[in-house]
C-alpha cells in the first residue's frame, strides 16, 4: 500500500508561513512610519529625509518594500509623461498590518490605506507639499533647535486641538525658549474664501480656552498661512488686519507667505505678519 505524500504549501517568496509578515530593514521600517505620518511621500523627498547624497539605496529600499506590499506608488510603467515626476508612496495592507496595535499609531488613521490607491493628483500633491515644509523647515532651524513636527496623523488622540483642520502643529524649542505653531497650506485649487473663516475660528478657538486649559496655560501657538499666489496673500493679509484688530481679547500671531516665496526667497526675508 502506498503511503499518501503531503501536499506542499507553495507560499510567496515574500511571506512566511503561518501567514507571518516578511522581514524588513529598520530603515524601511523607518519608510513605513515616516509614510504613516505624511500619508504620501514621493522618492527624492525619501532621500532628504534620510540625508542620502545619492537615491539609489532608498530606491532599493522602497521597491523591496513594494514588492512585499508594505507600501504602494503612483507609477505607471507605461505613462511616460506621467513618470517625469517622481513616484509618490502611500501604505498599502500588509503596512497597515505592521503598524497596527503598535504604540502610536492609530486605527482610525490606518483604516485610509484602503483609499490611498486612488486619491487624485490634487490630494497626494497637498500632502507632499506638508513634506517638502517639513524639509524646509528641518533645513532653516539652528542647528542647536529641536524640531518637532506632527501631522494630523499624530494629533488623533489630542482632542483639544483646533477644528481647523490644521496640516501640521510644530515645535521649535531652543534650551527653555519654545515657540509653537499651526500649519496651513492652501491650494490653487481652494476656494480663496477658505483662509478668512480659519481666523475667525481660531478667534473663537483662543477665547474658549481650550488650548490654555489643556496646555498648562503655554502661549497661544503662532499661526502660519501658505498661499498659493501673492493677490491672495494681499487680501488675506487685509482681512485679517481688519478682523484681528476687532478682536481685543484674541491674543493671536499670524504670518503669512506664498509657496513661492518659501522655495526661492531668503528665508530670512519670509513671513509677513498680520498687524
Amino acid at each position: 500500500m502506498k503511503k499518501r505524500t503531503k501536499k506542499q504549501i507553495h507560499t510567496s517568496p515574500h511571506i512566511t508561513p503561518q501567514n507571518k509578515l516578511a522581514k524588513i530593514t529598520s530603515n524601511q521600517e523607518k519608510i513605513i512610519k515616516h509614510i504613516y505620518k505624511f500619508r504620501f511621500i514621493h522618492t527624492y523627498q525619501f532621500q532628504k529625509l534620510f540625508n542620502h547624497k545619492d537615491p539609489t539605496m532608498v530606491k532599493e529600499w522602497l521597491k523591496d518594500l513594494k514588492d512585499k506590499k508594505y507600501i504602494g506608488s503612483d507609477y505607471k510603467r507605461k505613462d511616460v509623461d506621467f513618470n517625469r515626476v517622481p513616484a509618490k508612496y502611500f501604505l498599502a495592507p500588509l503596512g497597515r498590518k505592521y503598524l497596527k496595535g503598535k504604540k502610536g499609531f492609530d486605527i482610525d488613521v490606518l483604516e485610509k490605506v484602503y483609499k490611498e490607491k486612488g486619491r487624485k493628483a490634487v490630494f497626494k500633491n497637498h500632502y507632499i507639499e506638508i513634506v517638502d515644509m517639513y524639509l524646509f523647515l528641518r533645513n532653516q532651524k539652528k542647528s542647536s533647535e529641536d524640531l518637532k513636527f506632527f501631522t494630523q496623523s499624530n494629533l488623533t488622540k489630542y482632542k483639544y486641538f483646533p477644528d481647523t483642520k490644521i496640516d501640521a502643529y510644530f515645535v521649535l524649542q531652543e534650551k527653555d525658549k519654545i515657540r509653537r505653531f499651526f500649519l496651513h497650506i492652501f491650494e490653487d485649487s481652494d476656494p480663496t474664501w477658505l483662509p478668512r473663516p480659519k481666523i475667525k475660528e481660531y478667534i473663537n478657538y483662543f477665547n474658549d480656552n481650550t488650548w490654555a486649559e489643556n496646555s498648562s496655560n503655554s502661549s497661544f501657538p503662532i499661526i502660519l498661512f501658505v498661499l498659493p499666489t501673492e493677490s491672495l496673500k494681499f487680501h488675506i493679509f487685509k482681512y485679517g488686519q481688519a478682523v484681528l484688530g476687532k478682536a481685543i481679547t484674541a491674543n493671536i500671531q499670524l504670518f503669512l507667505e506664498t509657496k513661492e516665496a518659501i522655495k526661492t526667497k531668503d528665508p530670512k526675508k519670509l513671513w509677513q505678519e498680520v498687524k
